[in-house]
């Protein structure tokens, strides 16, 4: 590695009366605190980077005798619970105030139940590769999707949006994944209608023109905060079609599941 010649911070390569694991921990420990470059730091890299924190933090605690405090998680409705409390939420007459209320619990709760279930896994298998990207997914699930919580929180998220993530929890609260999935694709990449042929002639538009504009715009496009923010819920929407099995008719790649 590179520390072993010095490094960008002279690092030596081992101390006087280091084992070989007391090097690895403090060259590692060197090597996550070095700043990256923007260029080649992505999402997903800082958070491997924020687990190999954590992983390194609970083996230095322990090899110096001391009990990491792991963090206490809250009791999480259920499914049955959330469907009488979110009652309504895919509902079009439904107001915008009750609405906004309705999707930040809905999603809230979800997210949780997915860190809760993605670090009791990694707990158990922290040696495990696939655990450690999976507890990856959920912190950058998590960075993703906190703008959306924030949007929700002061009511200023577009009312499209709005009714289009309240469909998305209704169906998925009736176990619909297919039809999540389909609200969601609609929300993402829209099914708006190609302008074909001449849109303008003269000074009338053509019949029907704000139709093609107006409704079913792909959201996903308009900035990255949304994009990101889209994407952390079609990541909630495949963990709750694993986390609440149902028939394989109402499944999205029912097979790739298994």
């Amino acid at each position: 590695i590179k520390q072993s010649t010095g490094g960008s911070e002279g690092s030596p390569s081992g101390l006087f009366g280091e084992t070989s694991l007391e090097t690895y921990q403090r060259l590692r420990h060197l090597e996550l605190q070095e700043p990256a470059s923007s260029k080649c730091q992505t999402d997903f890299k800082s958070a491997m980077d924020k687990i190999d924190q954590e992983y390194l933090k609970a083996m230095m605690m322990e090899l110096h005798g001391d009990k990491m405090e792991r963090k206490v998680h809250k009791h999480l409705p259920s499914l049955d619970e959330m469907k009488e409390t979110c009652r309504g939420i895919d509902d079009p007459e439904a107001s915008v105030d009750q609405l906004y209320d309705k999707v930040r619990q809905f999603y809230r709760w979800l997210f949780d139940l997915y860190d809760q279930t993605g670090e009791q896994n990694f707990r158990v298998n922290e040696a495990d590769l696939n655990a450690k990207l999976e507890r990856a997914k959920i912190k950058q699930a998590e960075t993703y999707i906190k703008p959306l919580f924030r949007s929700l929180k002061k009511r200023n998220l577009d009312e499209t949006l709005l009714r289009s993530f309240g469909e998305i929890a209704g169906a998925v609260l009736e176990r619909n994944y297919i039809g999540a999935n389909d609200f969601y694709l609609r929300t993402a990449i829209g099914n708006a209608a190609w302008p074909i042929g001449v849109t303008m002639v003269g000074i009338h538009a053509r019949t029907g023109r704000e139709k093609l504009f107006a409704h079913n715009v792909a959201h996903v496009l308009n900035d990255e905060v949304q994009r990101k923010y889209l994407q952390a819920i079609k990541r909630l929407v495949t963990f709750a079609q694993r986390h609440f099995p149902t028939d394989p008719s109402k499944c999205v790649e029912f097979n790739a599941q298994n």
